[in-house]
């Protein structure tokens, strides 16, 4: 993959849902008679986007990680005492036909290497590392090497320009192409090949990165079809079934294409700036329909992508951040999905998983009693509530708001954390309060809110120039809605149009352009909103009768929403704390009207919502924003308009996060 490579309108219902990825494709075989852990905890997987567990080729770091849904690492090689064989510069890595086995090819190392899983063993291996060649038993840079069903391996000798098919005693049975030849004359010569894929049936799927060319070959080595791929560089192409292929443009911007066997792009990811842009992705894989995962090499991550909302909803690495620690990635390279019917019936499989759980259960434990609510040793020098607040480098951008005379504001104000020193740096061109926030770009966007009625106006705030406009138009006029950002994406939730209270999750990348993500059960206002290991939770709110207790996770990649738990009492107007999988509410007000002090935390992986025996904060109507482990509520009501600035410390600070 490492080698030398518009939007189209179209209907992606057909996409969606045909086919089968490689992993729900592989044979189930016998399952091997292993014996679990005694007396393991019961194995939960825990839900979100991924059906399963994403095995990541972690290239830069030389590794290969098994992360699961909430981004707990369950399984890693090397491990302890470190390879047996030099392992360097893993490009891809995909499971065997049963699970048993991760196949991983060593691009710049010139190596291909078969391992047991779980137990890490290796159990074969191809070429000579660090010494590239062409004659018998070496290779040169190689790329997607694959365990077929019937025994052999194939793998893309890249600078060799052949696809070779290898048995058990290392020695080549087939070849498509041959070493020196490059040049697309298929099957006989082919250009640097990036990309030999299984195809149903036994044939191969290839990648020339000259010309851009894409071939389909028979079991016997035939060629069936070829087409130039509409890219600069096609990286790694997977067969969808139908006629639909799944392919990788390694580039920046880079892109995620499905194209069809003539070249005609049916639907396509590739935003050309900010969070959502790709850089030279190496890899996209669908993952279960509607849902694509994509290597996003030069950006450090794997991201999972809609393709109905063409939005990002799950990543694994911090952009554009390289690291080794937990949640860190160095430009991963190549990932494979273990389905969690495989996990829950193979035995070696759920007694490992069982094992790496029980560390991450006793840590949230203590996550639940390691969450601190103190006042800040500074305030605001006046008193408001219903602001917006988000993180600007480093520091916080507080805009509107009411006043103590109950008066809208339009004021833009940037908060130091470290110092409490707050310095007004211009306005917003109207005035509002009860609005939604986030940073996009660099820039303060406002969505609706209200002054004397609900407004649909989009204002933008640029603290760089200190400028403010009204850059755009929300569907419906709305306040009292709230906001969460994930993946490069804002999610709107519920809110109140002038006459009823609304259940639509909109959705924005730009912030002038929306689009419906799901609904809400029923219309909410005043609801507490957070981003929470790959989903949105939307806890209580007003209702058209009443102050809700439900809590909800909305989940971005399928449309859906589900019932997490119900709140001991009904709560509206608080705050979400995101820490791992668990959303902490704080503050706001029930249905006598009387400010909260409980602190509840609800968990999406058990699907439980408890009442935390700490000290909670009194608050309504706090302008909440989380910087690192602290999350600062800004402001906020009890009875009358506060001058209070509360700081939340969250369990990140006991290493549990």
């Amino acid at each position: 993959m490492i080698l030398i490579a518009a939007a189209v309108v179209f209907t992606v219902g057909n996409l969606a849902g045909s086919g089968k990825s490689r992993a729900q494709r592989s044979p189930a075989g016998r399952q091997p008679n292993v014996s679990s852990a005694a007396d393991p905890a019961p194995l939960r997987v825990p839900a979100g986007p991924i059906p399963g567990y994403l095995l990541i080729a972690d290239r830069g770091n030389n590794r290969i990680l098994l992360v699961a849904n909430d981004k707990r690492i369950v399984w890693q090689y090397p491990s302890g005492g470190g390879p047996t064989y030099p392992f360097r510069f893993d490009d891809d890595a995909f499971f065997g036909p049963q699970f048993r086995t991760i196949i991983t090819n060593q691009e710049e190392q010139h190596t291909i290497q078969l391992l047991g899983f779980p137990n890490g063993r290796l159990r074969w291996r191809y070429g000579h590392a660090n010494v590239h060649g062409s004659t018998a038993g070496y290779l040169n840079t190689p790329d997607d090497a694959y365990q077929l069903p019937n025994g052999l391996v194939s793998v893309a000798d890249a600078s060799n320009c052949r696809v070779l098919f290898l048995n058990r005693a290392r020695r080549i049975v087939r070849e498509l192409g041959r070493a020196g030849a490059c040049a697309h004359a298929p099957p006989r010569e082919l250009g640097a090949v990036n990309g030999a894929t299984p195809l149903p049936g036994g044939g191969t799927l290839v990648s020339e990165i000259n010309g851009s060319w894409i071939d389909a070959f028979s079991r016997t080595g035939r060629l069936m079809w070829d087409f130039h791929a509409p890219v600069s560089y096609p990286s790694d192409p997977q067969w969808l079934g139908g006629g639909h292929i799944l392919l990788a443009d390694y580039t920046r911007p880079g892109r995620a294409l499905i194209v069809d066997t003539h070249g005609r792009v049916l639907w396509r990811y590739g935003p050309i700036s900010g969070p959502g842009m790709l850089d030279h992705p190496s890899l996209a894989l669908r993952v279960r329909p509607g849902l694509i995962a994509v290597n996003d090499d030069y950006r450090d991550r794997v991201v999972l992508i809609s393709i109905r909302t063409h939005h990002i909803v799950w990543q694994y690495g911090r952009r554009d951040v390289k690291g080794r620690a937990r949640g860190d990635l160095n430009t991963p390279d190549g990932m494979d999905i273990l389905p969690t019917a495989r996990a829950l019936t193979t035995p070696a499989i759920r007694a490992m998983l069982e094992r790496a759980q029980a560390a991450p259960v006793r840590s949230q434990a203590r996550a639940a009693v390691s969450l601190t609510i103190r006042a800040a040793p500074f305030r605001l020098p006046e008193p408001v509530e219903r602001a917006v607040a988000v993180p600007w480098n480093g520091r916080i951008l507080v805009a509107g708001g009411l006043d103590s005379a109950h008066s809208s504001a339009a004021g833009v104000f940037t908060l130091d954390p470290v110092t409490g020193h707050l310095r007004n740096i211009g306005s917003l061109p109207r005035a509002f309060h009860d609005a939604a926030a986030s940073l996009i770009e660099g820039r303060l966007f406002v969505f609706g809110g209200g002054s004397s009625t609900s407004s649909d106006a989009v204002q933008t705030f640029d603290p760089r120039t200190r400028r403010g406009s009204v850059a755009a138009h929300l569907p419906r006029p709305l306040s009292d809605l709230a906001a969460a950002q994930l993946g490069g994406s804002t999610y709107l939730v519920g809110g109140y149009d002038g006459r009823s209270s609304r259940a639509e999750i909109l959705v924005t990348r730009n912030g002038k352009q929306f689009a419906v993500a799901g609904r809400l059960p029923l219309g909410l206002r005043y609801p507490a909103v957070a981003a929470v290991r790959g989903e949105i939770v939307v806890v209580g709110g007003q209702t058209a009768t009443g102050v809700s207790r439900g809590v909800y996770a909305f989940d971005p990649a399928t449309g859906r929403t589900r019932l997490i738990g119900r709140l001991p009492v009904p709560l509206a107007h608080a705050a979400v704390i995101p820490v791992g999988s668990t959303a902490y509410v704080v503050g706001g007000i029930d249905s006598g009207g009387t400010t909260a002090g409980s602190v509840y935390a609800a968990d999406l992986s058990t699907r439980s919502v408890k009442t935390l025996a700490i000290q909670g904060a009194k608050v309504a109507d706090a302008a909440t924003v989380k910087l690192g482990a602290t999350t600062y509520l800004i402001g906020g009501r009890r009875g009358r308009a506060l001058t209070t600035i509360l700081e939340i410390k969250s369990a990140r600070a006991t290493g549990s996060s």
